[in-house]
């Protein structure tokens, strides 16, 4: 028999998680100023890990209090959602983009297929396996909350807050809007217009998921 979980919409609750994130986020900075590794440093910067973080702060919350905040789950499976989107576009945009110009060794095959595989392949495979576990599992975790995402609580607009997020991620990791910098280098678009445009589906993501969920 499958567990019945109640939803709370506790305003109070979902605003003290996005500020456990954004302290997070600022003492992401200033720790990761002690590592001399830009890969490491890339790695923690990445938007993506900051989404794994909120659906592992949010699994605690369900799991060891017992706290099943509405808004903290939509905003999550909203953000998983995008996330997963974006990543497939760059994919669309140029797939070598990620697998040529961002990594050029494996980061975590790399002592274990090298005599075997080129690089260029190892690479590829590690980035179908990531794709896999950091987006897709994420967002099939999420799916009864996008199913439902309007009939939980109509009274929130969560693109707001997910705006609100990319802004904080990116003043605390960046300290500027050159954000292509860990993800696409050889992106030829203006930061500020790529910025606009990934807050613009922000919103567009909320319209249509209220619009067709039940």
């Amino acid at each position: 028999m499958s567990k019945i979980i109640i939803y709370n919409n506790n305003h109070q609750q979902f605003e003290m998680f996005l500020f456990l994130i954004f302290s997070l986020m600022y003492f992401n900075k200033q720790t990761l100023n002690m590592i001399k590794s830009d890969l490491i440093k890339r790695k923690f910067n990445q938007y993506t890990n900051w989404n794994l973080l909120m659906i592992l702060v949010n699994y605690i919350l369900n799991n060891c209090f017992n706290i099943h905040n509405i808004l903290i789950s939509k905003f999550i499976a909203h953000n998983s959602l995008q996330v997963m989107l974006l990543f497939h576009g760059f994919l669309l945009y140029d797939k070598r983009i990620l697998f040529l110009t961002i990594d050029t060794t494996p980061f975590l095959l790399k002592y274990t297929f090298n005599d075997t595989f080129s690089n260029q392949s190892l690479i590829k495979f590690e980035y179908f396996l990531c794709n896999i576990i950091i987006h897709i599992i994420p967002l099939y975790y999420q799916t009864n909350i996008l199913i439902n995402y309007n009939s939980y609580d109509n009274t929130t607009h969560i693109y707001m807050y997910t705006i609100l997020l990319k802004f904080m991620w990116i003043l605390n990791v960046f300290g500027n809007f050159d954000i292509t910098s860990i993800y696409v280098p050889s992106f030829n678009l203006c930061n500020v217009k790529f910025i606009n445009a990934i807050i613009l589906s922000d919103y567009i993501i909320d319209r249509v998921l209220t619009k067709i969920s039940y």
